[in-house]
């Protein structure tokens, strides 16, 4: 049960000035906010669209005792949660956040590719990339290795 992008989460092209003014992003951490506004200081003019905190998969299945407004927030809040998903014409990439880089990263982001597969058919498979501040050199030869473009952007004294 796919649920529909929250269009408040997403930004067109020419919004990306106002997205350079935020100091958080929906459902990021005040410390993930300032990674993703690293991130798109430094390529966002790469991009024609940017949706955050995007939904999908299947979710829990609610007990259907339950009133239906309580079924669809657990579904809803159940769902796995890709981070970012930016756009290049008809090719999107998902980005997952992480402050510290590690090997988990590349388990959601192939799990995150599949499942948005499923949600929207019929668009190219996404590219797969993570941004974070810290890395090990092991974890980015892996994710490098498995066609993950991983960007680090080093704490601002």
């Amino acid at each position: 049960m796919a649920e529909p992008v929250i269009d408040a989460y997403v930004f067109p092209r020419d919004a990306l000035a106002l997205l350079l003014t935020r100091t958080w992003f929906p459902e990021r951490t005040g410390r993930e906010s300032t990674i993703i506004l690293d991130f798109l200081k430094a390529r966002g003019e790469l991009y024609d669209r940017f949706e955050f905190s995007v939904r999908c998969g299947a979710g829990q299945v609610p007990d259907p005792a339950l009133p239906a407004n309580v079924q669809r927030g657990i579904v809803y809040s159940s769902r796995k949660r890709i981070d970012m998903i930016v756009w290049q014409g008809e090719q999107s990439t998902i980005i997952e956040v992480k402050e510290r880089l590690s090997p988990a990263v590349l388990g959601q982001l192939l799990t995150y590719q599949q499942l948005l597969l499923e949600d929207r058919p019929g668009i190219k498979t996404p590219a797969l990339a993570c941004i974070g501040r810290f890395f090990d050199d092991d974890t980015m030869r892996v994710l490098n290795g498995n066609g993950i473009d991983a960007y680090v952007y080093p704490p601002s004294e």
